[in-house]
């Protein structure tokens, strides 16, 4: 199954998704109000527009044609490495924007207005939230975007061609 994904165009797409997701992050970060979450949702938006966008430029060159297993599987590829990707460079900007986020006790910065049920760590549950939107969130929608996708665009879904499944062994008992 790996010797059909271009690692160049997918590692780009995910670069681009998770860039994408941390700019809203950054303004998020920095402004550190609870009313502000929604920027985190915006942020996770964009991430599922660049996997759908990366989703349609696969099916596309491979001629619509390819096994949906295939393209399901490349899918998730992109996801995962846009996720991780996200979760680091969210990581980065939480150590760049709030002071003392890597040393023992309170940080300098922390979120206002929260509810009472949020989680309560360093940060106030800062962290919590990003690292939330950069993993569940992301996760979420980029497997939304790569299951739905693959199945919409398939031209010939009746005579599927490929394999199966990446581990599916025909023959052995």
């Amino acid at each position: 199954m790996f010797r059909k994904i271009s690692f160049r165009s997918t590692m780009g797409y995910a670069l681009a998704a998770a860039v994408l997701f941390c700019i809203p992050v950054a303004v998020y970060i920095s402004r550190a109000v609870y009313r502000a979450s929604w920027l985190l949702y915006a942020g996770s938006f964009l991430f599922f527009v660049v996997m759908w966008m990366h989703t349609l430029h696969d099916c596309r060159q491979r001629g619509y044609n390819e096994s949906t297993v295939a393209m399901v599987f490349g899918a998730h590829v992109a996801t995962v490495l846009g996720v991780l990707l996200a979760t680091f460079f969210s990581f980065l900007l939480l150590v760049a924007f709030v002071p003392g986020f890597l040393h023992a006790g309170m940080a300098h910065k922390t979120l206002a207005g929260e509810p009472v049920n949020v989680i309560h760590d360093k940060t106030n549950g800062l962290s919590f939230q990003v690292f939330f939107a950069a993993t569940i969130i992301n996760f979420s929608a980029g497997s939304f975007s790569g299951i739905i996708l693959p199945f919409y665009a398939s031209r010939d879904q009746v005579r599927d061609p490929g394999d199966p499944a990446p581990l599916h062994q025909r023959g052995v008992k």
